[in-house]
């Protein structure tokens, strides 16, 4: 069981650092989708933004979700649809794609809280958070090389869908 812990803490890490990266690919594939779709940088910012109205709005009541049907069920789901959302950026409406995948996002860390808690001590729970709260450092960090790559080699149109990818092999280790 003590090794379990330490594994669900890692695969919290991981879903933050993609949390992140999918959180950031927007804004690294901005001017050429700007261009492709011929839009202003204002309309790209207000496209950028719809993420982070969602986010704010729906972590509270998704930190309630989480009390209810348990993180287990939860940070999957939350991983799964904002992956299914950033996979669809590029294949529907940006602007309610983007709305999306901050409703799905805003469940990580609420998500990720509720683990920490049933799965540590009360002395070791910081050390706990800040592993998991590092993913979204590494997951920055990581987003625009990672990014960058993948729409140099892809398109801006299909990283989307090769971020999504990356979130099946999460889901498969937490299952």
């Amino acid at each position: 069981m003590r090794k379990m812990r330490w594994m669900v803490i890692f695969l919290c890490f991981l879903a933050i650092a993609i949390n992140y990266v999918d959180r950031a690919n927007l804004a690294v594939a901005a001017l050429q989708i700007e261009k492709a779709l011929n839009i202003s940088p204002a309309q790209m910012g207000l496209v950028m933004s719809g993420f982070f109205w969602t986010y704010a709005l729906i972590q509270m009541p998704f930190g309630w979700f989480v009390d209810k049907v348990g993180a287990r069920i939860a940070l999957p789901l939350a991983v799964g649809w904002w992956s299914v959302f950033t996979a669809l950026t590029a294949a529907t409406t940006m602007f309610g794609c983007r709305l999306m995948v901050g409703v799905g996002e805003a469940g990580a860390y609420p998500a990720c809280a509720k683990l920490i808690a049933q799965w540590f001590k009360p002395a070791q729970r910081v050390f706990a958070t800040s592993i998991f709260d590092s993913g979204s450092r590494v997951g920055s960090a990581l987003s625009i090389p990672i990014v960058a790559l993948i729409i140099s080699g892809f398109g801006w149109e299909r990283r989307s869908s090769r971020q999504a990818q990356s979130v099946c092999c999460w889901c498969s280790a937490s299952s």
